[in-house]
């Protein structure tokens, strides 16, 4: 099983992390297991990277920059804002400094020309093996209130009429949604191989679009970072909601390097399972995050999935897709991340029943207990 850990550096200009601690903790750790990727950043520090790179060479360990792409890349250039059905600017969300979860549009042009002159100018001498693709999709229900239906700015609209689709009445479907009580609010009427289908004509179309319009983006910036000799890793959301913000995990899988699913069971915060569900109820009502559960297969629906139900994804991954690293919250953070030995214990079960093909110790190694890492050098041998 193929192992990676993670590092939050800090934001572009807050340096967060001590490179002499860093690699004394890594050390510990690279001399009782191989450790195939460390994913660091996204900090703007070229000296840090070499350092960490002729550290890591002994050990033949590959080295990746993890670089937000429709997110916090406002602190060098101005980028076009996604809008919500009304056409209107979502609000940013911070849980920590260096990170404000903005949303830029992934369809104006001038945005993706923004991230790959970006990357040119202060990235691309920086010694790594590969970059690691955050912040790869649409506002999530983290972001609050309607967020999660953008962008609706005038080259969407253009571009979803292109496809057919009437944006006026899909305007009006989305403002009713929030009008029902019932327990399925967005009329989703299938769900299969982590894709949704909706009854809905114009909702089905939007959210076909909405991940059509990431999977063609993303396509055009792994081929620029390949042809640049990188690797290339992804950010998704866990596989059973990722479609439903942009992240058709099947066909990202498709010319990626690795994707990392972001199966954190014990986050109070976005891209925590726990917390997108609880958001998903506030938008709507408990019993549509109920459903919500019930569609994806979990029949406990408590806010979160189950050992049972994340075994099951784990298989169908490990079976059908390839180079997917499950990401898990390894880390503890007061009143944010709440992981504890019990839930690594159970999350090491999961892999080895799931015949899981990799790992990714998230988010950032250096808030993750020892007792958590003494888990990981002690167990893990049964997954390889």
């Amino acid at each position: 099983m193929k192992k990676y850990l993670q590092v939050f550096s800090g934001g572009f200009s807050n340096l967060e992390v001590d490179i002499n601690k860093l690699k004394e903790k890594l050390l510990k750790i690279m001399k009782i297991k191989k450790i195939d990727g460390i994913i660091i950043g996204w900090n703007e520090n070229k000296e840090l990277y070499k350092e960490l790179k002729e550290f890591l060479r002994p050990y033949e360990t590959k080295l990746y920059f993890w670089f937000p792409v429709f997110s916090e890349l406002s602190y060098y250039k101005k980028f076009s804002k996604v809008l919500d059905c009304k056409e209107e600017g979502i609000e940013n969300f911070s849980f920590q400094e260096g990170e404000n979860f903005e949303f830029y549009c992934p369809n104006t042009i001038e945005n993706i020309k923004n991230i790959k002159e970006i990357f040119n100018d202060k990235f691309s001498d920086y010694e790594i093996d590969g970059v690691f693709l955050d912040k790869i999709r649409y506002p999530a229900f983290s972001n609050g209130g309607k967020a999660v239906f953008s962008c609706f700015c005038p080259v969407c609209i253009e571009k979803m009429r292109e496809k057919g689709i009437d944006v006026e009445k899909l305007k009006i479907y989305i403002e009713q949604s929030f009008e029902k009580l019932e327990s399925n609010p967005l009329e989703i009427e299938k769900y299969k191989n982590f894709r949704y289908k909706f009854k809905n004509k114009e909702m089905n179309q939007y959210f076909q679009f909405k991940n059509d319009s990431i999977v063609e983006k993303i396509n055009e910036l792994i081929d620029f970072f390949k042809t640049k000799g990188l690797e290339v890793g992804l950010d998704t959301y866990a596989s059973d909601i990722s479609y439903l913000f942009g992240q058709d995990i099947i066909r990202l899988n498709q010319k990626a390097d690795f994707i990392k699913p972001m199966y954190y069971r014990r986050t109070y915060a976005p891209a925590g399972i726990p917390f997108e569900i609880q958001t998903f109820k506030k938008m709507y009502n408990k019993e549509a995050g109920e459903f919500l559960l019930k569609i994806i297969g979990e029949e406990d629906l408590k806010d979160n999935i189950g050992k049972k139900q994340m075994t099951e994804e784990v298989k169908y991954l490990s079976k059908n897709l390839e180079n997917i690293f499950l990401g898990i919250d390894f880390n503890r953070k007061e009143n944010i991340a709440l992981s504890n030995e019990e839930y690594i214990k159970e999350v090491f079960d999961i892999l080895e029943e799931g015949d899981s093909k990799g790992i990714v110790l998230s988010w950032d190694l250096m808030s993750i207990p020892e007792e958590h890492l003494k888990i990981f050098l002690e167990k893990e041998d049964k997954c390889d």
